[in-house]
């Protein structure tokens, strides 16, 4: 079981910071139009969200990817990923053809129910990760932290 988890949580730490890296790279200005496209968020939200999603992004997949904190990681990225597919069902359901601005303004990817379905199954993966976390090859096993970098003395 922990090379599976050690594989997909490398897999989904790599997404993450690609498309961090490409948010990032595309500057705060677009990733905040993306945010606004979906016509969800209040426009107070819209600008701090365009700065801070890429890089969020990108120290959470290298925390996945790192197994640093993995079980924690694990759910914020589950969490994430949720968020995500709810606000691309959004576009759907409301049939607004906004790109989803997932991997920047590079990859344009339209909003469709094959979409939800992925990230929902991101969530799941995520999730399985941290439920049977920290996997192969994790910091967090060779800090003899199990995945939530807390000691045993220090749950205690």
């Amino acid at each position: 079981m922990g090379t599976v988890v050690f594989v997909v949580r490398i897999a989904l730490g790599l997404l993450l910071v690609v498309a961090g890296v490409l948010k990032a790279h595309d500057g705060p200005a677009a990733t905040a139009t993306s945010i606004a496209g979906y016509r969800i968020l209040p426009p107070a939200i819209i600008a701090p969200l365009g700065i801070a999603l890429p890089y969020g992004e990108i120290f959470l997949g290298a925390y996945l990817a790192l197994g640093f904190f993995t079980r924690v990681a694990a759910y914020v990225a589950a969490a994430q990923f949720a968020l995500f597919s709810a606000a691309i069902a959004s576009l759907v359901v409301r049939n607004i053809p906004s790109d989803c601005g997932c991997f920047g303004s590079s990859i344009p990817t339209p909003p469709s129910w094959g979409h939800v379905a992925a990230d929902v199954a991101l969530a799941v993966a995520a999730f399985a990760v941290a439920r049977f976390a920290p996997g192969s090859l994790a910091l967090d096993r060779a800090l003899g932290t199990g995945g939530t970098a807390v000691t045993q003395r220090e749950a205690l």
